[in-house]
């Protein structure tokens, strides 16, 4: 699905304004963003394209580091430019600068609904999503989301532009939406390009494989079918005098935690050799595996946070010495170590400034915000820096795929936290990490066997 293959011209979206933002620094990406090769044109003008197809009557591009390069594109386009004389103060200044425009160009009709903000770095915004939102826009905000996870454009109301303009740029774009939260409208979409960013190399090679693979990817389904996870929570950790947030806050196992990990590792072991019958290898299937198809894959992955890298590290070791994830076919002695690979990917939620912090003070000191993570959990997060449970099953499942396409082994053991495992064993059966689910215990584990579906 190309993101700009429609062209024709929808009356009924005429009354929206497009803003491009594309004055950034391009600091983590090093190269130019909005020249940026994706599916077969530039960054900038497969959003412009898209912009046209979707029928937005106003297209501005806010315009900044080193805007001479673009001016060609953008006078080829027809579309208008917006300079940020101020774009390396942040990306604020340049919302800030597309929207005064905006207003500006509605001034003599009065007739705009409002902006849909598209950032450069996000080049997969597609006809679809675009209009997806506009038929879903009022007077709230307004975004995309991907299995939960927010994406882009951002709709801003009209009436809301001024509260916008007005803010001092403290905390973002974030701190006025924040303050309007119960009149952000998350609009369910099944394109995951619209939550696909190219902040960084890495970013852009991703979107590029995107891409390539036809705006798709392999259906976890696919690619964890007839295999069976081992799901293990870190042991116990130290403890604190009174209840805290601990999230990425990095907390060492306790000697409870300890023996708690080495009990696992032994029942994991028995479990694992009960899947030997005679000399005959089978799947968790009971069908008989060939010589070549390894049963147990040798690595044990961990969360790169210490209390679950050092779970991951006695585990381990017990399945070493017991030799459970040793091949033993017809006599033979195949891989005789265990690895350890932390991963970053396998982190629990990240909860910002909350996190190591006694749970008493952050009632004391964000009484409001407390009181909107209670209403809603998974949506709520502490700040621009952190995530929300949607985001941490994204960065999970992307982490988990990533495993998948370079071990071929049949039975995958993960060490992580709850909330991880709750993304994880929730994915793995279908559901999402919304969806109910019986927590594990620190110290314990759980075991998904994925049929193919």
């Amino acid at each position: 699905m190309r993101i700009g293959y429609q062209r024709e011209s929808i009356d009924q979206y005429k009354n929206y304004t497009a803003v491009i933002l594309a004055a950034g620094l391009s600091s983590r990406m090093k190269d130019f963003k909005p020249l940026l090769a994706v599916d077969g044109r530039t960054a900038l003008e497969g959003l412009i394209e898209a912009a046209k197809g979707a029928g937005i009557g106003s297209i501005i591009v806010v315009t900044g580091h080193e805007r001479l390069q673009i001016e060609e594109v953008l006078r080829k386009a027809d579309v208008t430019e917006a300079y940020n004389a101020d774009y390396k103060d942040g990306m604020f200044t340049s919302i800030r600068t597309g929207l005064a425009k905006a207003l500006e160009l509605d001034a003599p009709s009065g007739s705009m609904k409002g902006v849909l903000l598209m950032p450069v770095d996000c080049p997969l915004i597609s006809i679809q999503v675009l209009r997806r939102i506009m038929d879903a826009a009022g007077n709230n905000f307004a975004v995309p989301t991907y299995e939960g996870k927010k994406g882009h454009p951002l709709f801003i109301p009209k009436e809301l532009m001024e509260d916008i303009l007005a803010h001092d740029g403290e905390g973002g774009l974030k701190a006025v939406t924040d303050r309007y939260w119960d009149r952000m409208d998350r609009v369910p979409v099944n394109e995951e390009g619209c939550i696909m960013d190219m902040d960084t190399p890495e970013g852009y090679a991703e979107i590029v494989k995107f891409v390539e693979n036809g705006f798709t990817r392999t259906k976890l389904s696919v690619a964890a079918a007839r295999r069976r996870f081992i799901l293990v929570r870190h042991g116990q950790t130290r403890q604190h005098d009174e209840s805290m947030f601990i999230g990425q806050y990095d907390v060492p196992l306790s000697d409870e935690g300890r023996q708690q990990m080495k009990q696992a590792g032994e029942e994991i072991s028995t479990c694992m050799q009960d899947h030997y019958v005679g000399d005959v290898r089978r799947d968790v299937f009971g069908n008989a595996l060939e010589k070549d198809m390894p049963d147990w894959s040798n690595t044990v992955y961990c969360s790169d946070l210490i209390r679950a890298s050092e779970s991951g590290e006695i585990l381990a070791k017990v399945l070493e010495e017991t030799g459970a994830m040793v091949e033993d076919f017809e006599n033979g002695v195949f891989p005789t170590g265990v690895e350890v690979k932390p991963l970053e990917g396998l982190r629990e939620l990240n909860l910002g400034e909350w996190d190591g912090k006694p749970v008493r003070e952050i009632k004391e000191r964000f009484p409001e915000e407390y009181e909107r993570r209670g209403k809603d959990l998974f949506v709520f997060k502490t700040g621009n820096h952190s995530e929300n449970f949607y985001d941490m099953q994204y960065r999970v499942m992307k982490c988990l795929r990533e495993i998948l396409s370079k071990d071929d082994g049949k039975n995958i053991v993960i060490v992580a936290h709850s909330g991880t495992i709750r993304a994880l064993a929730n994915n793995l059966k279908g559901l999402r990490v919304n969806d109910s689910w019986e927590p594990v215990e620190k110290g314990q584990y759980i075991e998904i066997e994925v049929e193919p579906r």
